[in-house]
């Protein structure tokens, strides 16, 4: 797809064009005016339709190609200032956030039509730390630009970390994402808002984004709800049901991107399963999960997919295996889905190119799938195709 930064550097050409028009001498213009008899005798064009502006959470890009559109994505991303990973990024002297990710991997980011990352902090300069939380994230506002260099096309705000400094540093990163130009789900001004799913139109295909979160066991991130802003929980899955029929009803394809799980354990909790079916029932056609800091095993409901858990992606100084994920959608069937091992090691995320390091992540992940499997290559077979591979 056409990636924001282009669409920026020609909104700024064109004011700089502009600009320039503006401050012509007032003879050059005349010198290129027609007269006032050409002006007279030329026909009236036939005015132009306007075409009809898109709500703020609709979207359109143009999918690198026809018949198809590929999505992509990463788990846990953290960009706070005081972080080790951010320190690491400082302290190298690299001037470039790109060396963060090797190229081959930034290059299939950047050119998925649509990349979603987990925004797992805060976006202020405002606000303290909360009260007994053992972790807290905040970045600084400009950290923003960071998921331009990344490739990303819309960010999940439903974690257990965006509330971390406060309800002013929460707004603030609505702000802040908003004036970016980067969508969010999964969090709002209000319950409205934390419910409204992200809609890109790609060609033929539109498809929808919902995010949500139940990733906290002491509930300390604040719950959005009719008049004060927060995250949409799915504890109860009721108000992210809703979500997800609304986004149905005015898409072909919705993703449901939601924070749950244990960390650091690959032993599916039950709520987990009970909500992917819940979520394929109301309309969800993947389902991509986050939260656990480790890759967990997938599953199917019917030809929904299921990635219960991601990993840190871009996170902390741990060497971790994580993965991207990337998802072909052409309106026709399942998804293909495939997950490419990644590793994140040094504060640097690399795509895994040795055959027997990605077989060896693959073969892991095989072990704790609900159903299904992984191929060699990564992709994602439902269990009769697993079967018949086998």
């Amino acid at each position: 797809m056409r990636k924001r930064k282009t669409t920026l550097s020609a909104a700024l050409c064109a004011a700089l064009l502009l600009a320039g028009c503006a401050a012509a001498p007032r003879s050059s213009m005349a010198a290129v005016s027609p007269s006032l008899a050409a002006v007279s005798a030329a026909p009236t064009p036939t005015p132009t339709p306007s075409p009809t502006p898109l709500p703020a959470n609709w979207h359109r890009i143009e999918p690198a190609q026809d018949g198809s559109v590929t999505l992509a994505f990463t788990g846990d991303v953290n960009f706070a200032d005081d972080w080790y990973i951010m320190q690491k990024y400082y302290a190298s002297g690299r001037t470039d956030f790109a060396e963060n990710f090797s190229p081959d991997l930034l290059a299939l980011m950047r050119g998925a039509d649509i990349l979603l990352c987990n925004n797992e902090f805060c976006l202020s300069d405002r606000g303290e730390p909360l009260p007994g939380k053992a972790y807290t994230f905040r970045a600084q506002p400009g950290n923003a630009v960071y998921w331009y260099t990344m490739g990303a096309d819309i960010v999940s705000l439903a974690n257990n970390h965006c509330g971390d400094y406060g309800q002013d540093a929460f707004l603030d990163t609505l702000d802040v994402l908003k004036d970016a130009g980067i969508p969010c789900i999964g969090a709002g001004r209000d319950l409205a808002e934390a419910q409204q799913a992200q809609y890109f139109i790609a060609g033929d295909l539109t498809i929808a984004f919902v995010g949500a979160t139940r990733a906290e066991k002491y509930i300390m991130t604040p719950q959005a709800a009719e008049d004060s802003p927060g995250v949409l929980y799915t504890y109860d899955p009721a108000q992210t049901v809703e979500a997800i029929r609304t986004a149905k009803a005015n898409a072909d394809f919705v993703v449901v991107y939601v924070h749950w799980g244990t960390e650091g354990s690959t032993v599916l909790e039950q709520a987990q399963t009970d909500l992917a079916t819940a979520y394929a029932e109301a309309g969800a056609d993947l389902i991509v999960g986050a939260h656990p800091h480790i890759l967990q095993g997938a599953g199917w409901r019917g030809d929904v997919p299921v990635f219960y858990s991601l990993g840190n992606f871009w996170f902390n100084m741990e060497t971790e295996d994580t993965a991207l994920l990337t998802v072909t959608i052409d309106g026709e069937g399942a998804p293909a889905c495939r997950l490419l091992p990644c590793r994140q090691s040094g504060g640097v995320t690399s795509l895994l190119t040795d055959e027997s390091e990605i077989a060896a992540v693959l073969d892991h992940l095989n072990t704790v799938m609900e159903s299904g499997s992984f191929a060699p290559d990564g992709t994602l077979l439902q269990p009769e195709d697993a079967g018949a591979a086998g």
